[in-house]
């Protein structure tokens, strides 16, 4: 017996509440559909849908469901009786006003919809079974001409720090510096060391006196009221400086904790995407967040990113708002779980594929992970920034899924009548038909693996949101304590396959410097951490699977997520364009399946071995029968430029001459090096560390650091070389 129960009767009595209208006979459409029966054979309508401005509402019934329609209901043909008026008025006012009749069925809802009949047997309908509530939230979008965008928080919009991160990273940074003996190699960790530096200094200022000074200028927090916590209804203000210039927010989660204040650099372009997806006062997309971090920490971090309340009202966000467990894999029907959007309508902006369900990963647009201290130059380093990308995506993906439903999908279902075949209906249009990059002929950046997270995960805060009482920690004793790895992660790292979603949020113990050699070939950022609660004082285990990600040295790759470098290998732009409907090929497990030109895997080769940036970005050419014209860039810097015929032929030639152009630097820069180390061997380091040439920091890129922390960082790896001699 089915849930609904069985009844041979064909006849159905109608009921407006309980009001009889007439009777009905029950046409069903196919043999799956036989077991549907209404409870007691009795349809009792319970209310009247919404009114449609412009979608019927089979197309949004459609869109919900495309095997949605159950059965079909016609004039009753045994009935003694002549349809009774109020069934024909209850047809005539569906039909013309773009309106349903509803029946509840326990979670579910029977759409009436009333149908045009090439032979006049009115009343007639169609009756479509959809999850409750879904029906409303979906014609409103419809007919609004509104999708939904989902977007992750860490490396993908933000990257945050507190104190102790910061001193996490700086340590590991510290020690592989000491361990590197390519000047190449340590030019780059010790501005990346400077950036953490800096930070840490700000971040202590606003810790310490709720005041920071940067450039000479002073600036003084703000108490700015959240409107919603975790809670959901207390009222909290927290101190808060902003640095629109830098992009930089420091905030503090408990803002009777100290401990707890969190340096925030917002992803460049934020504002641009903002901007969009609000523009006129007209919202093209309905905004949810979702992440694996602590809840508290998620809600105050979208209000650093959405202050106004423009993306999500007050009222929605804790609901809008979706915080992953550990171990679990983000879903679409998690973050609809009220029911007020279908995945089909839905897109994803995150800096990781994999940790979505399997069925969601087409709608995910895959961003680059925001790496502002490893390489702060990749997010101006192309034509178009990152999130303005994103942004331009968004805008194909809502321009291409409406055209095709106002301009086909409508019109086909509008040629519909109650007599025609439900089994071959119209294919309601789907977001992952239209999610592909701005530009196809771009090609990512192959060398995606940076050696360690960059910032903080949410369960790192929700350790100290447990202290009872902040103002009896003293945060310099604290931080003059050595950092003493866990005995747990000592030894070689375990190679066990990582579930997608585990995030690590502790650092591992300096690596061997042969170890640290071999592991350095990829660079992908440990992404944030999932959430978590502990006890006050409780530090967490860490895993055995998470080992496997913190034995990482300056690059070793994630086992089960997939790599930007593995996608563009192939030749394609970073979001793989669908074809199909289906994604391209995405095996993990070969990373290179299509052999590119020589030229090209040498230079993506010497890009891993300098843990450098390389792009290939198109520009116009200027020549009438060249089409295609390439730049090539190594960090930012413009080292090769080729034009061919074909996008293909553009890069090989781009790649070529800037192989050319490396080599002659690097004949240039050998000559030099051993001019200077006959003249004067002790000041080699010093020269390393202030060289301005190719694929070495310039001391105007640093003039923002202060000298206090260019001289700690220099003190910090002299002390430990010398540490590194001695135990030698």
């Amino acid at each position: 017996m089915s849930r609904l129960g069985f009844n041979n009767k064909s006849v159905v009595r109608v009921y407006s509440g309980d009001i009889f209208v007439g009777e009905l006979d029950v046409v069903y459409t196919g043999v799956d559909n036989k077991s549907f029966q209404f409870p007691n054979n009795e349809i009792r309508i319970h209310h009247i849908s919404q009114i449609s401005e412009r979608c019927l509402p089979l197309s949004v019934l459609l869109t919900i469901s495309s095997s949605s329609v159950r059965c079909k209901l016609e004039s009753s043909s045994s009935s003694s009786t002549p349809v009774t008026q109020p069934l024909l008025d209850l047809h005539a006012s569906c039909f013309y006003e773009l309106k349903t009749a509803v029946v509840l069925i326990g979670d579910e809802e029977v759409h009436l919809v009333a149908m045009p009949s090439k032979q006049k047997r009115f009343p007639c309908f169609w009756c479509c079974l959809v999850p409750a509530h879904l029906y409303n939230a979906c014609l409103w979008m419809l007919n609004t001409r509104c999708l939904s965008i989902v977007f992750d928080l860490d490396e993908t919009l933000i990257v945050a720090n507190t104190m102790k991160s910061f001193e996490d990273r700086i340590e590991m940074l510290t020690g592989w510096i000491a361990q590197e003996s390519d000047p190449v190699r340590v030019s780059g960790m010790t501005s990346e060391l400077k950036r953490y530096v800096e930070d840490r200094a700000l971040l202590k200022q606003y810790a310490e006196n709720d005041v920071v000074t940067d450039n000479g200028q002073t600036y003084d927090v703000k108490l700015e009221e959240v409107p919603v916590n975790a809670a959901g209804n207390e009222r909290v203000l927290r101190p808060v400086i902003r640095l629109p210039e830098k992009n930089l927010v420091l905030t503090r989660i408990n803002p009777e904790i100290r401990d707890t204040s969190v340096l925030v650099r917002l992803r460049p372009a934020w504002e641009d995407l903002r901007s969009y997806l609000i523009a006129k006062g007209r919202k093209r997309f309905e905004v949810y967040v979702c992440t694996m971090a602590e809840r508290d920490y998620a809600l105050e971090m979208w209000r650093l990113l959405d202050p106004g309340t423009h993306l999500i009202c007050p009222k929605q966000l804790l609901n809008r708002v979706v915080c992953v467990k550990s171990g679990a894999r983000k879903s679409l029907l998690n973050v609809f779980q009220d029911r007020n959007c279908h995945p089909r309508m839905a897109m994803v902006i995150d800096d990781r594929l994999k940790v979505w369900e399997d069925k969601d990963q087409p709608r995910v647009h895959v961003v680059p992970a925001f790496t502002p201290y490893y390489a702060p130059q990749a997010e101006t380093a192309n034509a178009v920034p990152v999130l303005c990308v994103a942004r331009n995506v968004a805008c194909n993906v809502r321009g291409g899924f409406f055209k095709e439903f106002d301009e086909n999908f409508l019109r086909r279902v509008s040629e519909y009548f109650f007599e025609d075949d439900v089994l071959n209906l119209p294919s309601a249009p789907d977001v992952c038909s239209y999610l592909m990059p701005e530009d196809a002929s771009f090609v990512p950046n192959p060398n995606t693996s940076v050696p360690m997270v960059e910032g903080m995960n949410g369960s790192e805060v929700a350790q100290r949101l447990t202290q009872q009482d902040a103002r009896s920690v003293d945060l310099k004793s604290e931080r003059s304590q050595p950092l003493v790895p866990s005995a747990s992660i000592h030894g070689p790292p375990s190679f066990r396959s990582m579930t997608a979603s585990e995030k690590p949020s502790l650092l591992g113990p300096i690596q061997a410097p042969d170890l640290l050699t071999k592991q350095r070939a990829g660079y992908h950022p440990l992404s944030h951490g999932a959430a978590s609660s502990f006890s006050a004082g409780f530090q967490p285990p860490v895993s055995e699977s998470k080992n496997e990600e913190v034995f990482r040295g300056y690059g070793m790759s994630k086992k089960n997520l997939p790599q930007v470098g593995q996608l563009s290998d192939m030749g394609v732009a970073h979001n793989q364009p669908y074809v199909n409907n289906k994604r391209g090929p995405t095996d993990i497990g070969n990373p290179n399946p299509l052999q590119p030109s020589l030229s090209i895997g040498v230079l993506q080769e010497i890009g891993q071995r300098c843990g450098s940036k390389v792009e290939y970005r198109s520009i116009l050419s200027t020549s009438r029968d060249l089409q295609f014209s390439y730049e090539v860039l190594l960090t930012g810097e413009k080292i090769g430029v080729g034009m061919g015929k074909t996008r293909n032929d553009a890069r090989q030639q781009a790649a070529e001459n800037a192989l050319r152009s490396l080599a002659d630097k690097y004949v240039s820069y050998i000559i030099s090096r051993s001019e200077a180390a006959n003249k004067d061997p002790e000041n080699q380091s010093t020269e390393t560390e202030t060289e301005n040439g190719f694929l070495w920091e310039s001391d105007s890129d640093e003039s923002e650091f202060s000298r206090s922390a260019v001289s700690e960082v220099s003190q910090a790896i002299k002390a430990t070389r010398t540490y590194n001699k001695q135990n030698v």
